[in-house]
Parts: C-alpha cells; structure tokens; sequence
C-alpha cells in the first residue's frame, strides 16, 4: 500500500511538473526555461525537481521519449492491412491521445517545441504508416511515393498543429475523418501515375 500511494504521488509530481513546463513553452524556448521558475509556478521545491530529472533539457527529452513510446504503442496495435484499407480507427486513437495530453503536445509541436523531435515523429509516421500503403500500392512510382509521402506526412502534422492552435474545437473523430479524406485524395494521386507531370517527364 505505502509504494502505491508512493507511485501515485511520483505520478503527481511528475504530471504537475509537466503541465507546468508546458505553459512555459507556450511563452519561451526551453533554454530560457530554469529549474527554479517551474518549480515556482507549480509550488513544489527545487530539491522534488531533482529526484526526477537532471535539468529541463533532460526532463523535456524523457517528455519525448515518453510520447514517442506512447505513439509507437498506437501504431503497434494496428495491422498492416487495416491501416492500408482505412486508417480512420488509427487517426481517431492519434486525435484522442492528442487531446488528452493536449497542452505537452501543444508545447512541444509548437513554434518553440524541438524541430528534432518533430523530425523524429515524422519519421515514425512515415515509417508505420506508409509502409502500409507503399505495400498496397506496390505498382506506384517510386518518385511519386515519396512525394506523396512527404505530403501526407508534412501535411497531417500542419493539420494537426493547426487543430492544437486553434483549441481543439472538432472532436478526434471529426480531424479522423478530415485526415483521411485528405490521404485518399493523395491515394488518388498513386493511383493515376500515369497522368501525372512526372511520368509525361520520363517519357519525353
């Protein structure tokens, strides 16, 4: 009983500290973030502070690994072949889990998040995401699916940074739908490779 109510209160602090940092890095980069000032905006000491991390650059860079690993987690749960035959139940996970920690994802996808964080889930997605539907659509120009890829990708992390900052006001199925109607318009792209610039380019 004594080391659950111990985790519960690790749990707290942690959450506390998070939150807080997050309304910091609406306001400033996290190099102009000290110790000192969050612990003071969240009422808790100095010394609590580092029991759990090093400095703000090591507490910000678990906060990364943390939502790297609990996005890692979503994809892993769905199959190749569901997510290339409709990728709606995987968007309304994402939106769901970006609602819930609305104010971390907000802070750090946002203008003084960290650009290498951003590159690394962009990454993850195209990888997880992508690779189901290059298999699907197996036949498509290689030039073209990277284009399309870097669309889908650098385009769905605009949608979702642009939801983030106007305050969420459509629920995660509803940015679901969105994302997917959009994904199949780029799907339609693959699948008229023959009509497109590229391919009247090759055959000249």
């Amino acid at each position: 009983m004594k080391e659950k109510r111990l985790d519960r209160r690790v749990r707290k602090t942690r959450h506390q500290l998070r939150q807080g940092l997050a309304k910091l890095m609406l306001q400033k980069s996290v190099k102009e973030i000290t110790v000192k000032e969050l612990t003071e905006l969240v009422d808790i000491n100095r010394g609590t502070f580092y029991l759990h991390y090093k400095d703000i650059y090591d507490m910000a860079e678990k906060i990364q690994l943390d939502i790297i690993e609990e996005f890692q987690q979503i994809f892993a749960a769905k199959p190749d072949y569901a997510v290339a035959e409709s990728p709606f139940s995987l968007f309304v996970e994402i939106y769901t889990y970006l609602a819930e920690n609305a104010d971390l994802c907000a802070a750090f996808l946002g203008k003084n998040g960290d650009m290498a964080f951003v590159e690394k889930l962009k990454s993850m997605v195209q990888g997880r995401c992508l690779h189901s539907l290059k298999a699907k659509y197996e036949n498509a120009d290689p030039d073209q699916f990277e284009w399309f890829s870097a669309f889908v990708v650098g385009g769905h992390l605009g949608l979702i940074q642009k939801w983030l900052d106007t305050g969420m006001r459509e629920d995660p199925e509803e940015m679901a739908t969105l994302a997917v109607q959009m994904v199949m318009s780029g799907v339609r792209f693959l699948e008229s490779s023959k009509d497109t610039c590229f391919s009247q380019k090759n055959a000249l």
